[in-house]
């Protein structure tokens, strides 16, 4: 075996003490963290983003509750009561009011998890609000929307009628020159509020 000369340039290895590897550690402890916080960013993003998506299905169903409410008090009002006789309650006749998802008269599809409950109710300035007795034809529709994960929704309109009599316009007609819907000459129309436009 055949040993270095006296001399020679062969360096000698430093002894380690460690520090690489506690540099190392914190490094990786510090990535890990780094890690950490970003999949906790990301998970709350998802949940505000699927939060913001259950309430809006929430409103989109109060809003169809609305609707279909003013759609069915609007053939439904007494010329000399109002709307009294519907006033505080929640009409079991009114299309998709209080139907389940999964009901057959729920009118949304069953992927959007939707539904609503409507109730009619006297407006405040009503001198008739007292005894609950619509004076005013005015009412308010408080229309409450449920949506995924209970998002809830709820909205209230204030509608009001010029009407005096409960006739409707023609199911089909069609006129040239009429653009708008609900627009049309007032030949088969019921109630005319300003010249022969019918307003709805």
């Amino acid at each position: 075996m055949r040993r270095p000369r006296s001399g020679s340039n062969v360096p000698r290895r430093q002894p380690e003490r460690g520090n690489s590897l506690v540099l190392a550690m914190i490094v990786l402890s510090a990535l890990g963290m780094l890690s950490m916080l970003t999949l906790m960013s990301v998970r709350s993003g998802m949940q505000t983003s699927a939060g913001d998506r259950f309430r809006a299905t929430a409103m989109y169903a109060a809003e169809s509750g609305a609707a279909a409410a003013m759609e069915y008090l609007r053939t439904r009002i007494s010329p000399s009561n109002g709307w009294t006789t519907y006033l505080n309650t929640s009409p079991t006749d009114l299309p998709g009011n209080d139907a389940q998802v999964g009901d057959a008269a729920n009118p949304f599809s069953a992927d959007l998890n939707a539904w609503y409950h409507v109730e009619i109710l006297n407006n405040r300035n009503d001198g008739g609000y007292a005894t609950n007795t619509d004076l005013d034809k005015r009412v308010v529709i408080r229309s409450t929307g449920y949506g995924p994960d209970n998002a809830t929704a709820v909205i209230e309109w204030e509608i009001k009628s010029n009407t005096v009599s409960v006739a409707k316009p023609c199911g089909v007609y069609a006129q040239k020159g009429q653009g708008e819907d609900n627009s049309g000459q007032s030949d088969c129309l019921g109630t005319v509020d300003t010249g022969s436009t019918a307003t709805f």
